[in-house]
C-alpha cells in the first residue's frame, strides 16, 4: 500500500483534481439506482403499473414495455441529479479552486497524494453565521 501524503492544493494539481472529482461522481448513480429499486413505493410502482396495464389491455407485451420504460426512467432519474451537481460544481467552485477555497480566511483545499498522483481531496469553507435567535421573535430577560 502506497503511503499517503496530505498537502495544500497547488494550481499544478488542477487537472488531476478535476479528474478525481469527475470520476468520483461515476459511482453515485448506480448506488442511487439500487437504493431506489429497494424502496417499497418503487416496488409497488414497478409491479403495479405493468399489472394494471395487463389487466386493462390483456397484453403482456404492453406490460413488459411499461416495465422497461419505468426502469429506464428510474435509471435516468437516479443519474440526473449527480450529473447536474457535477456540471454545476465544475462551472463554479471547481473552475477556480484558488479563488473559492484559498482566498478567504478559514477556508482551505487539500489534496491527498499517493505515488505522486492526486487520489483524493477535500475543500473547506467557513460556515455561514446564523443567528441563534429565531427571526421575528424578541427575547427579554426577567
Amino acid at each position: 500500500m502506497a503511503p499517503y501524503h496530505i498537502r495544500k492544493y497547488r494550481e499544478s494539481d488542477r487537472t488531476q483534481v478535476v479528474d478525481v472529482f469527475s470520476q468520483a461522481f461515476e459511482e453515485f448513480p448506480p448506488l442511487t439506482f439500487r437504493h431506489i429499486l429497494k424502496l417499497p413505493r418503487t416496488l409497488v410502482l414497478l409491479l403495479g403499473v405493468p399489472f394494471a396495464l395487463f389487466l386493462v389491455s390483456g397484453s403482456w407485451l404492453l406490460a413488459l414495455v411499461a416495465s422497461l420504460t419505468l426502469l429506464i426512467a428510474l435509471r435516468f432519474l437516479s443519474k440526473y441529479p449527480w450529473t447536474a451537481f457535477k456540471v454545476m460544481s465544475l462551472r463554479t467552485d471547481m473552475s477556480d479552486i484558488t479563488k473559492f477555497y484559498l482566498s478567504e480566511p478559514g477556508s482551505c483545499f487539500w489534496v491527498v497524494e499517493a505515488e505522486g498522483q492526486v487520489v483524493g481531496m477535500v475543500g473547506v469553507l467557513p460556515a455561514e453565521e446564523r443567528s441563534l435567535k429565531p427571526q421575528g421573535l424578541s427575547v427579554t430577560a426577567q
